[in-house]
């Protein structure tokens, strides 16, 4: 069994969910492999197949007009943490190798062609695509290759924070020599190769996410994309040339809180994948009702996030249609960082876990879209263990407290949620969060409400540890234990915590590595298990719900493929208007 084994294993709990009006076509770029690359073997082959033909014959032209629950965070993708921005990268930017459409664990050849893995698991050789040009008419190639791989290890000062580059520190654990990239070479115009210190078994699912997607070095070079102070970066900030990738559709405007255009590229480099839209408009609401009343006033075409109670309404309107991204790929928990008193008390953090009336929350919220969590990733995800988690009792979480030594003068923290947001494990925050202090002070603490905006202060706040408790969740990147108990959560940077939850376990850490770096299905098995074990010893965050997040579009929408992944690309999307 090979490195790349694991891959394979989450291939087979991919997601597999119907297009939007019926469509089952799969955008391209190219055919997935039926299994996995072994570490003597070349990936998928070169060509890109034809589409499986939509439910009617698609119609080329048209604006689709698409809701996001929010304002998006970067136009540089090397920063982008979040769904929002995502999700009008993903139709922007590509990278070496992709998801399949409708999975979250089938990698596929998109900017290589193939690629072998060295026995030991430490060298990636990539052939790529010969041809391709990204959107400014400059040549993708080797070289531009390792000018982003090489640019991201190279981050100092504010770009090597989780302000910024979470991502990279979160999957090579570090950067410069911390970096487990140790080089990118450009073997030839056509060939890359990447080698690793140590073996880590997710790598290829790693690089499917849009944080590692190429961008063109002259533009990257033109808007100044490694200024120290990020926010001076035209290429952060999204003008004028930013965000230029090879993918079917070209950025074209950014209006802060206003709307992000994309528009058609019509020299994309897959025939078959060419975009049928002219051009696509995301507008924020994070407001869910108001999404709603704009997609049934017909002001917006599609809307990527939609409060789950509202599902039902949805249904009973023969003018929408509802998406189903298959089983959940997220966890909502309810975070805590043991900086902050009196979260180093770990009696009081099985606390929280108790007081919590975690069903409640799914019966007022998530309109039955969600299920109780049972351990730190999507219950039926890949070696997720049921960790008998703590239960509502309010009985117990006051015993615990008074067993914890705690004074009720010090049961007092500030306690934060996000505005002007809704996510899709987190439908409405400040309601959650209203129920969660509820319950809270029901068993003596005391926590004061604080807020900030998602993008502007919430999410590089949290990141950073300037937060004793606060709602936060995660939408998988791919379908891997990995994914959610390291790159997302618990990972260490530089060989110390990530100051988020600042949650010091060296056991884990190793445990963890140790998993990532397994070559049978037994081993990862047994390892990935005893991290959950670890984790559910410490009690760092309280896990509550995995949600199935569901999305909605007029009728006359077709050819949408929805994901548990969120990453859903456009180019098969077309109007029947």
């Amino acid at each position: 069994m090979s490195y790349k084994r694991i891959g394979a294993l989450l291939a087979a709990t991919m997601i597999v969910v119907s297009a939007c009006g019926g469509s089952t076509a799969t955008p391209a770029p190219t055919a997935a492999p039926t299994a996995a690359p072994t570490s003597s073997a070349t990936g998928a082959p070169t060509a890109a197949p034809s589409a499986t033909p939509a439910a009617g014959t698609p119609k080329d032209g048209g604006t689709l007009v698409a809701a996001i629950p929010g304002d998006i965070s970067s136009t540089d993708t090397a920063f982008i943490q979040d769904s929002n921005s995502s999700a009008v990268s993903n139709q922007v930017i590509e990278g070496l190798v992709g998801t399949k459409p409708g999975t979250t664990g089938e990698i596929i050849p998109v900017l290589s062609t193939d690629w072998t893995i060295s026995a030991d698991g430490l060298t990636y050789t990539f052939n790529l695509r010969a041809g391709v040009k990204f959107h400014d008419g400059t040549d993708f190639n080797a070289d531009a290759v390792c000018y982003n791989y090489d640019r991201w290890k190279n981050f100092t000062g504010a770009l090597a924070s989780g302000d910024y580059s979470y991502y990279y520190a979160a999957v090579f654990g570090g950067y410069g020599k911390d970096s487990n990239m140790v080089s990118c070479t450009a073997a030839s115009a056509s060939q890359v190769v990447i080698v690793l210190n140590h073996p880590y078994s997710s790598f290829l699912l790693s690089q499917t996410i849009t944080s590692f997607g190429i961008n063109s070095p002259a533009a990257l070079k033109a808007l100044d994309a490694d200024n120290p102070d990020p926010t001076k970066s035209g290429y952060n900030t999204g003008s004028k040339g930013a965000m230029v990738g090879t993918g079917p559709f070209m950025f074209s405007e950014y209006v802060p809180n206003d709307h992000v255009t994309v528009v058609k590229f019509p020299g994309y480099w897959n025939k078959d994948g060419v975009a049928h839209l002219d051009k696509v408009t995301f507008k924020p609401y994070a407001d869910q009702t108001a999404t709603l009343n704009a997609l049934q006033a017909g002001d917006i075409d599609f809307a990527f996030n939609l409060n789950p109670t509202d599902l039902g309404t949805i249904k009973a309107d023969a003018n929408l249609t509802a998406v189903d991204r298959g089983q959940s790929c997220n966890l909502f928990h309810l975070a805590m960082n043991q900086t902050h008193k009196p979260f180093d008390n770990a009696k009081i953090r099985e606390a929280v876990g108790y007081a919590i009336n975690k069903q409640a929350l799914i019966d007022t919220f998530y309109g039955g879209q969600a299920n109780v969590a049972v351990t730190w990733m999507p219950k039926e995800g890949l070696y997720a263990k049921d960790e008998s988690l703590p239960t509502y009792d309010v009985a117990k979480a006051k015993a615990l407290i008074a067993e914890s030594g705690v004074p009720a003068s010090e049961l007092k923290f500030d306690f934060w949620y996000p505005s002007n947001v809704a996510r899709p494990y987190m439908p409405d925050p400040k309601g959650i969060f209203q129920a969660i202090s509820s319950d809270l002070e029901a068993v003596g603490f005391t926590p004061t409400a604080q807020t900030k905006p998602w993008r502007d202060g919430y999410l590089k706040e949290e990141a950073t540890g300037k937060y004793p408790m606060w709602l936060i969740g995660w939408t998988c990147d791919w379908a891997g234990p990995d994914n959610f108990l390291d790159t997302a959560f618990f990972n260490y940077q530089g060989g110390k915590p990530s100051p988020e939850f600042a949650y010091k376990n060296d056991t884990l850490q190793a445990t963890m590595k140790a998993a990532e770096a397994a070559t049978t299905d037994a081993e990862a098995k047994t390892l990935w298990e005893k991290a959950q074990d670890l984790i559910r010893a410490d009690m760092p965050t309280v896990p509550i719900v995995n949600s199935t997040p569901p999305a909605a579009g007029a009728a006359y929408v077709k050819g949408f493929v929805g994901s548990g992944n969120l990453t859903e690309i456009l180019n098969t999307v077309w109007l029947d208007k």
